[in-house]
């Protein structure tokens, strides 16, 4: 790919084409080796993070519409890696929870992951890589 120097000069541009590719190799290399989706990643990440919840916070957390949470956790459930059982603090509510294969699942997705991040951040150092990480985080939660 033979870009114009004014589209490399531009950090945004950039940061969408490195988003962009990596995002297609997460993508596959999750689906290949693990058999996740990167939402269903996401959904198993945030039971791991913050335990079990409801399905609409869930949704809440990673930006989903109800709808699309309804078929991912249809899927999860399927697979035995998350569950649904009455909220102890209100009967009236469910929650899901992570199951011990889910907790493998997401094991496995995170060793995905950090190798797809190793390769693609390869040009850079250890110390390099950490600052990357910082910056696009300031960013991020700005």
């Amino acid at each position: 790919m033979d870009l114009p120097p004014t589209l490399l000069a531009t950090t945004t541009f950039v940061l969408h084409k490195v988003g962009a590719g990596s995002r297609r190799t997460v993508t596959a290399r999750l689906t290949g080796e693990t058999g996740l989706s990167l939402w269903e990643f996401a959904v198993l990440a945030t039971l791991a993070d913050f335990g079990p919840a409801a399905q609409r916070e869930i949704g809440g957390r990673l930006g989903l519409d109800p709808s699309d949470m309804v078929r991912l956790m249809d899927g999860l459930m399927d697979e035995g890696l998350t569950e649904r059982d009455r909220d102890p603090a209100d009967r009236r509510r469910y929650r899901i929870s992570l199951t011990p294969a889910g907790r493998d699942a997401l094991d496995r997705a995170l060793d995905v992951i950090e190798r797809v991040e190793r390769e693609t951040l390869a040009p850079l150092t250890a110390d390099e890589r950490k600052q990357l990480h910082e910056l696009v985080a300031k960013v991020f939660t700005s």
